[in-house]
């Protein structure tokens, strides 16, 4: 008998090159170029350019770095006792429930479904057996 994929034996390889593979987190992607730009006619000097360009990078980086130190694991240890609690919610509670209210309502389903072919059905019958005797004929002229 195969093993469910999530309780295999040998861990799955990390990526650790291509961090956001499914593009989840493209929106928060900001570079210098997405927060500044100096429009023609208003250019500052080109040392203080540079020296913007390097100091958004680094302090960008380096604040990530260490919020990310900080915050990394203590918040995927939260995120994953959510998405665990989550899961559970949804596989003990919430499937079984859906389950039995599909269930229940097959019977309201069938009695309705009874219901509408008997007041419906023989006034389509009338209607297709007035509109079987129409004849169309092109005549070309």
């Amino acid at each position: 008998m195969d093993e469910p994929k999530s309780m295999r034996s040998e861990p799955m390889a990390l990526d650790m090159e291509n961090r956001d593979p499914n593009n989840m987190n493209e929106h928060v992607r900001v570079l210098f170029e997405d927060a500044f730009g100096e429009p023609e006619g208003s250019y500052s000097i080109p040392g203080v350019w540079g020296m913007s360009y390097k100091t958004f990078g680094g302090v960008k980086n380096c604040c990530y770095m260490v919020l990310s130190i900080l915050c990394g694991c203590p918040l995927s240890f939260c995120w994953a006792l959510e998405f665990a609690c989550n899961q559970c919610c949804l596989i003990w509670c919430i499937g079984p429930c859906v389950h039995m209210w599909k269930m229940n309502l097959s019977c309201v389903k069938m009695f309705w479904s009874s219901c509408v072919h008997c007041l419906c059905d023989p006034c389509y019958e009338a209607c297709g057996l007035c509109f079987s005797f129409i004849r169309v004929q092109n005549k070309n002229g």
